[in-house]
């Protein structure tokens, strides 16, 4: 072992051969390149040298943790390195090597790429201290603690991990696998917000979303090998028109640290040439693929955000035409999501207001697997909501005191999140419309805009008269059939009212299956559309919904109800 000095100050600790082949020529020293590069030596420098001489009864280098990449930087393979053998074989080839922290080695494993490792970390245990039973930071009986080093001598019962260098495409197995860095572990930014991402009402679907989907991300890339456990890769958000499945898709984004996300709608992929609408989605996954090629476990999340995908992934054989695109299409997603080049790094998104009509195999698990339903959000929602979209006008000192939004939560039973940002809208334009001045030209009372206001008669308003609820009760049709109200004349009615709510709270439990169906039988005119009408209104339900023989068949089959009955 030697001392080498290159400068004042600079030491470095190598290990060296005699040779007997006469390449080197007496009085001088061969390096290889990686050595010469991080000794910052040249060729025929003088340099200053003096024997080393280990302690070997004070200082055992206990661990070595090395940075591992390919010596060639662009190599991509899939091929697992078992980090254990890489383990023995590093000491059958190294054991007795003076390393240092820095310093650069080639490893030759098996008959595999050459791979450029790096000195990392390097401890030793106090031998003469550990034999006494002393602790290496003082006396007494504790364990003998390792300490760091900047250098120290391999010995054959050292132990070595294995640590990939960033933007690495080596895939590392085993437990001689040092432990991957914390930057994997924040894909989840812990500082998220859903009021500050303007999504209300939907924290239970977020819960179980972030569960099923995110949950396994979290851990480092090791854990999950270990459980034996696959992400997520897709998850379909279905339900009403306008109660927040795009919103929640876009600031899913927002709340990974991932790439930004691929937003596309369902139609744009299709395309009129032939091959194209497949080429398209392929398209949407080629930097995904890409990346994994690159980095292999290391690659980060790539999202993609199917809007109405119901357009594109119709149930084969449901379509007509002899093109089949819409057939070829489906297959070629499903290919892409979970087929024979599976890829781990992709999360797709899907949402639609039809699940009905989507493919089933797309639903199955390893594919779409987590299927949420984002309904019509309950009276705590709609505050939460109504609170996103008043936020600036309390912050301006816009919104009169006299506006409850706890009753507004009440009153707006069956709006989606939509309808409720379109009744403050509404009532903005209400509270806006009072200071205009329609004379021979519009014009705005300057003295009255500082004053500007939005009340609760606003609200009240536009609640009245603007912004009606596309689903649940229908009220219009309840209130007509009860126009003349009930008369309780016998006890047929009474019972009718009676039984109908112990059905209704049947109905409601959660015990049973929650379907509960009723038959009235009577002649016509003796009332049978008012009692169930009264029943529904009674009952409370947030959806009810009346259909008559018009709405739910066509004129011909009308035609021969009507005929036949």
């Amino acid at each position: 072992y030697i001392d080498l000095s290159t400068a004042p100050g600079q030491h470095f600790i190598f290990y060296i051969e005699r040779t007997v082949s006469g390449e080197i020529n007496p009085g001088t020293i061969g390096f290889s390149l990686l050595q010469r590069k991080w000794a910052t030596l040249s060729i025929n420098q003088d340099i200053s040298v003096k024997p080393y001489h280990f302690e070997r009864s004070s200082e055992v280098l206990c661990s070595i943790a090395l940075e591992v990449d390919f010596l060639q930087k662009k190599t991509v393979t899939h091929e697992p390195y078992d980090s254990d053998q890489m383990a023995r074989d590093f000491l059958l080839q190294f054991a007795g090597l003076a390393v240092t922290v820095g310093q650069p080695l080639v490893f030759s494993f098996q008959d595999k790429k050459l791979l450029c490792l790096a000195v990392k970390t390097l401890e030793v245990i106090d031998a003469a201290a550990m034999a006494g039973g002393a602790s290496s930071s003082g006396s007494g009986n504790g364990p003998v603690e390792p300490k760091r080093v900047n250098f120290g001598r391999l010995l054959a019962n050292t132990v070595v991990t294995f640590e990939k260098a960033e933007s690495s495409g080596l895939n590392l197995v085993g437990r001689s696998k040092g432990r991957v860095t914390a930057v994997r572990q924040s894909i989840i930014n812990p500082d998220w917000d859903f009021g500050r991402m303007g999504i209300g009402g939907l924290d239970r679907e977020f819960n179980a979303i972030f569960r099923r989907a995110f949950a396994s991300r979290v851990f480092p890339p090791e854990v999950v090998e270990q459980l034996g456990c696959k992400h997520v890769k897709g998850i379909l958000l279905y339900g009403p028109p306008g109660t927040g499945k795009t919103l929640m898709a876009r600031q899913i984004g927002t709340m990974l640290n991932a790439r930004e996300p691929k937003i596309v709608n369902g139609p744009q992929i299709l395309d009129k040439y032939v091959g194209e609408s497949e080429a398209n989605v392929r398209r949407l996954f080629a930097d995904a693929e890409e990346e994994e090629k690159r980095l292999g476990p290391a690659s980060g999340l790539h999202i993609i955000i199917f809007d109405e995908i119901d357009a594109i992934c119709k149930a084969r054989g449901t379509v007509g035409g002899n093109s089949g695109v819409h057939d070829t299409v489906v297959n070629q997603l499903l290919a892409k999501i979970d087929g024979v080049e599976q890829l781990n790094n992709i999360l797709v998104i899907g949402m639609t207001n039809r699940r009905d009509m989507i493919d089933e195999a797309l639903l199955r698990p390893g594919r779409l697997e987590v299927q949420m339903e984002i309904s019509l959000p309950n009276e705590e929602g709609r505050v939460q909501i109504l609170n996103i979209h008043t936020r600036r006008m309390k912050e301006f000192k816009k919104l009169a005191p006299d506006v409850d939004l706890r009753e507004l939560g009440q009153k707006t039973k069956n709006f989606s999140g939509a309808e409720l940002e379109g009744l403050v809208r509404a009532a903005q334009s209400t509270a806006m419309n009072r200071l205009i001045k329609a004379a021979s030209k519009v014009e705005v009372d300057p003295a009255a805009m500082e004053k500007l206001m939005v009340t609760r008669e606003d609200f009240l308003h536009a609640f009245e008269n603007d912004i009606k609820p596309a689903f649940g009760t229908a009220a219009e049709a309840l209130e007509n059939y009860l126009t003349r109200g009930i008369i309780n004349w016998g006890l047929p009615v009474a019972h009718i009212l009676e039984d109908g709510a112990l059905y209704t709270e049947q109905a409601r439990g959660t015990e049973g299956s929650g379907l509960v169906s009723v038959l009235l039988e009577g002649p016509p005119n003796a009332g049978k559309t008012a009692l169930a009408a009264k029943l529904a209104k009674l009952s409370d339900f947030p959806f009810v919904k009346y259909s008559s023989r018009n709405q739910t068949c066509s004129v011909a089959m009308n035609w021969l109800l009507f005929t036949n009955v």
